[in-house]
């Protein structure tokens, strides 16, 4: 069964362990445990059926789910849990198919208990009710994982951003469940959530939209995530003046940047090509990763090795720009992969900022801003000389 992303946050979110302490302690208390009782399981022919479910069938549904929703909305964890993976338990049954008319008739049934659900002041009560949410891959799903974006609670709106991480792969098998307009809803409530001040939010939510560039066959949805996610992911980077982002959003980055690269790379039947908006963002967001690495070179905030440092101090210096480099050589490679073939993009950015020294960091903020203000105000970019702001004021 996939988990999913679940942390617990302190009210600032800075650099720190916290994440895998608090994972430990939540697959815990999620883990898989005791299930209830195999004789209350959904019979198969319910759960695979292609046709409408009869008023029996649907009475066999809501007889399952009901008391199952009861437990749910208790303060004992175990029978929470229990009551959750019971739940859950149709959707995921080994060897079978989950038939659309099976998962309109369950989420009609949770649909309205969950979403109220979503909305508790329990954590770790709202936390389940979007998990079956994401398991439904449904409009009542995506309504019951949108309720815990707009959720006071730093760990809810993180889960409710893995929950819909998790629902855009299932929806993504089941063709006729959501329609692209639902799908492209949420994609926009996430890239509204990208904005949130806290960047593990931003972090998860940056995830769910690359799972739904990703997975989607339907050229709406993905192209409707490449945009939110990168205009998104773009704002972030222009705050960026002359500190290291924390590492929660240098992760974002980072994986926002290398998911976009591995994008470009592949060639399949299945995923539409992207639109020349989507596109256009793309070459927008990678100049600005660019730009904001310019920035944190130019203030200070990545220090080049001095001769007196020490072996730990150096050592320091480096482990601070593995992310910088990272981000940095993934956007120069999907402006490569963009480029004119006639006029290649070849600086190698990623291995210049890795080194931290004196020389290399002005040959890269030289050559970066070469690439910014000239290379990219030509085709196939046309993009603004004034686009990027290299100031670190």
């Amino acid at each position: 069964m996939t988990t999913m992303l679940l942390p617990n946050i302190p009210a600032t979110s800075r650099r720190g362990n916290f994440l895998p302490r608090f994972l430990a302690v939540a697959l815990g208390a999620l883990a898989l445990g005791a299930p209830l009782g195999r004789a209350q399981d959904i019979p198969n022919d319910i759960i695979t059926s292609a046709s409408p479910l009869s008023p029996a069938q649907k009475e066999t549904v809501a007889k399952y789910a009901e008391p199952l929703l009861e437990s749910l909305k208790g303060d004992d964890a175990i029978k929470v849990r229990d009551a959750r993976q019971a739940l859950v338990r149709p959707l995921q049954r080994s060897g079978v198919v989950v038939g659309v008319p099976f998962r309109q008739a369950y989420s009609q049934v949770l649909g309205q208990p969950l979403a109220t659900l979503a909305e508790d002041k329990r954590p770790l009560n709202a936390l389940n009710a979007m998990r079956i949410g994401a398991e439904l891959a449904t409009a009542e799903g995506f309504d019951i994982i949108e309720k815990g974006f707009r959720s006071p609670l730093v760990p809810v709106r993180v889960g409710a951003a893995g929950a819909a991480s998790r629902a855009f792969v299932v929806a993504s098998g089941t063709s006729s469940a959501v329609v692209p307009k639902r799908l492209f809803d949420t994609v926009t409530q996430l890239g509204k959530l990208l904005d949130d001040p806290e960047p593990i939010v931003t972090d998860a939510a940056a995830r769910a939209l690359i799972n739904a560039f990703e997975s989607s066959r339907q050229s709406e949805v993905r192209n409707g995530a490449c945009i939110a996610l990168c205009r998104g992911m773009s704002a972030q980077a222009a705050r960026v003046k002359s500190t290291v982002p924390s590492t929660p959003m240098l992760d974002a980055f980072r994986r926002t940047s290398l998911a976009i690269r591995e994008d470009l790379t592949k060639v399949q039947a299945n995923r539409p090509t992207l639109s020349s908006d989507a596109l256009r963002s793309v070459q927008e967001l990678a100049g600005d990763l660019i730009a904001m690495v310019v920035r944190m070179v130019s203030s200070g905030a990545l220090p080049p090795n001095r001769q007196a440092d020490t072996a730990p101090e150096r050592k320091e210096k480096e482990a601070l720009r593995e992310a910088p480099s990272q981000i940095v050589g993934a956007s120069e490679q999907i402006l490569s992969l963009i480029a004119d073939r006639t006029e290649p993009i070849r600086t190698n950015f990623a291995e210049k900022v890795r080194q931290p020294s004196v020389e290399s960091d002005a040959q890269f903020v030289i050559e970066a801003k070469d690439l910014l203000t000239k290379r990219l105000t030509r085709p196939p970019f046309n993009l603004p000389a004034e686009r990027f702001n290299l100031n670190v004021k």
